[in-house]
């Protein structure tokens, strides 16, 4: 189907049951695995498996709203789509090696399939149940053809094939992102409780005094080795405002991040 939807908008979801084909009409979007990040744009189309995904949704430069056109693709579904002729790259590949998500590289053949789709969406009167069993079909073989040889013909051989993570790898992933203490626990599919004593254990502190610190000092080191604008400094090293970013380096360094970049300049 097809959402339209205000921004921002932030949803932490699971498949489990079901891979996703996502096709970004309008929006910018931020979307995280416990070992990914992928950026989205207008004309972007990712292929999701089953796992737990966050995903924040920002406006595009020139749109007031975001719109996807979302399959599901379940198993049931593509055992009616294929029957026993099955693809030879559906065959499992490994999964060890398969990523959670995987963006297709855009191709005027696949954009002009959703040109057409949006066309059906407009008027629903005309998708029948056979219809969209044609156009879920087209849809796979296209993807499939998109990238021969690589990822892509592989993830649809893994699409229900859950993973197991590192508990610190995802937190390493994703020191610098603005995530959510709620959100790094869903990644690590823990409740927030189980996650912070999981952490303290750990890393011997609070996931919210280990991440800040880690931050800050990210933060510290940029402002002194590098040309960054400090507004780049505080998004690169997981902070969404600078304001909030500026207050929190002050009152761990007793500087504002400007007297740093001051006598790192005066320095030179």
């Amino acid at each position: 189907g097809r959402n339209t939807f205000p921004p921002p908008f932030k949803v932490a979801f699971t498949l489990a049951q079901e891979a996703r084909v996502v096709h970004v009409g309008q929006g910018q979007s931020e979307l995280y695995t416990a070992n990914q990040r992928v950026t989205l744009g207008p004309g972007d189309t990712l292929i999701m498996k089953v796992d737990n995904f966050v995903n924040s949704w920002q406006k595009g430069e020139e749109d007031r709203y975001c719109q996807v056109i979302v399959f599901e693709l379940s198993a049931p579904l593509l055992h009616h789509l294929y029957g026993q002729q099955w693809p030879s790259w559906f065959s499992p590949q490994g999964h060890a090696s398969i990523q959670a998500m995987e963006k297709v590289e855009a191709s005027p053949v696949l954009n002009g399939y959703f040109t057409q789709l949006c066309t059906y969406l407009d008027h629903p009167g005309t998708l029948t149940e056979d219809m969209i069993a044609l156009k879920a079909k087209e849809l796979v073989s296209l993807l499939a053809q998109a990238q021969l040889g690589g990822v892509v013909p592989k993830i649809f051989g893994d699409l229900f094939t859950t993973r197991d993570y590192e508990f610190e790898s995802v937190i390493q992933q994703h020191l610098y992102e603005p995530l959510s203490l709620e959100d790094l626990a869903f990644l690590t599919g823990l409740s927030l409780s189980s996650f912070k004593r999981k952490f303290a254990a750990r890393y011997g502190s609070s996931p919210t005094k280990y991440m800040i610190t880690k931050r800050l000092e990210k933060a510290h080191l940029l402002l002194e080795t590098s040309a960054m604008r400090i507004t780049e400094i505080a998004y690169a090293c997981g902070f969404s405002e600078v304001g909030h970013f500026s207050k929190t380096f002050r009152s761990h360094y007793q500087l504002a991040p400007t007297e740093v970049r001051k006598r790192s300049d005066a320095s030179e």
